[in-house]
């Protein structure tokens, strides 16, 4: 009976045993919802996640002594409404910090500060000066002068075809050769000021070069003005400074109620809100949209890799938010997250993450 008692105490032994190394080896890893937004979060060919978010996160969880399996969403709301359902232990990427959210979740501290920016393609910020010069009206005040310059040209080599006097004979004497002779001369008085030298015979002829000269610093000053405020009113039209230029503009957004909020208060009609980034993207590019709003940091990004070359920021940062790790409510987590947060600001290891995805090289 003894014997009996020892093995089954034995056995039980081991079993408790068992299932508590079973427990051990198949602890439940983090859930962690995350969205692709470079740099904070990127995904190569192979499916391997990286940037800011996943380095950031996989750091707080080795301070946890955690292992955590990232879930990826395709859109923001799928990653919130997950988070807020529990489905996910926490969610980190490009999420703004609202109240809306913080009244039925739970931020962790800031974790990177942002706001929105302009993106436009680099052909719709390209000036055509022909077509300044063609809408303006230049075209026809050039052809206009050169039509005087031809009558003064006519005018002059009348009346001093026949000089002999070898001191002021400039104008050859046969219609062809003193017309263009009289011409270049009365050409270089209106954009010059004067021939050092040749100086008209007749008394009639210097009068009218008085005339010319006179003449031309109005003729001279009008065009300068003409193309002045030409340059001026169309850099006003097609340039984008400000979200305040966006007014009559095709403007593209990412699904979300940032910067869906911010432009519809300030009077900007949205043309399309689009659920994936790089199609957003593509239609900016592609001339479909005037012009991308977005969070600045995901703008500047692509300027500077995907995009370089094909679109340029325009205008600074506006609307400034902050970025914050996303819990469900009543997080337990939530606690243990900031203060590993506070301690990552404090070794300088946020700092360095900071510069390795958004110091400029």
């Amino acid at each position: 009976m003894s014997k009996l008692l020892t093995t089954l105490f034995a056995l039980i032994t081991l079993s408790f045993t068992l299932i508590a190394s079973i427990s051990y080896a198949v602890e439940p890893k983090l859930t962690v919802g995350t969205v692709e937004r470079p740099p904070f979060m990127m995904k190569d060919k192979e499916g391997k996640l990286s940037g800011f978010s996943i380095e950031l996160w996989n750091e707080i969880a080795n301070r946890l002594d955690k292992k955590t399996q990232f879930k990826e969403f395709a859109t923001f709301s799928e990653m919130t409404n997950a988070t807020q359902a529990g489905q996910v232990q926490a969610s980190i990427a490009n999420i703004s910090i609202t109240s809306k959210r913080e009244a039925i979740m739970d931020y962790s501290q800031p974790i990177y500060d942002s706001g929105l920016q302009i993106l436009i393609s680099k052909k719709e910020n390209k000036i055509s000066y022909l077509k300044i010069i063609w809408d303006s009206g230049i075209l026809a005040f050039i052809l206009f002068a050169i039509g005087i310059l031809l009558v003064i040209a006519h005018i002059l080599w009348f009346l001093e075809r026949d000089i002999e006097d070898p001191r002021h004979d400039y104008f050859r004497d046969d219609y062809l050769g003193g017309i263009w002779d009289a011409f270049w001369w009365a050409f270089i008085v209106m954009t010059m000021g004067g021939f050092e030298k040749e100086v008209p015979h007749k008394v009639s002829s210097r009068l009218l070069a008085m005339f010319w000269i006179t003449a031309s610093l109005f003729f001279i000053s009008t065009l300068t003005a003409k193309i002045t405020t030409a340059l001026t009113v169309s850099e006003l039209k097609t340039s984008i400074s400000s979200y305040k230029d966006l007014k009559g503009k095709r403007v593209g957004i990412s699904a979300g109620p940032i910067a869906r909020d911010f432009l519809t208060k300030n009077g900007v009609a949205i043309e399309k809100e689009y659920k994936d980034l790089a199609t957003l993207l593509n239609d900016l590019e592609t001339g479909k949209l005037d012009a991308v709003v977005q969070d600045a940091p995901i703008l500047q990004y692509y300027a500077s890799h995907a995009g370089a070359g094909k679109v340029v920021l325009a205008g600074g940062v506006f609307k400034p938010e902050k970025y914050g790790i996303l819990f469900p409510q009543k997080s337990a987590l939530k606690e243990k997250v900031d203060q590993i947060l506070i301690g990552l600001y404090e070794d300088g290891t946020y700092a360095t993450l900071l510069k390795k995805y958004f110091e400029e090289k």
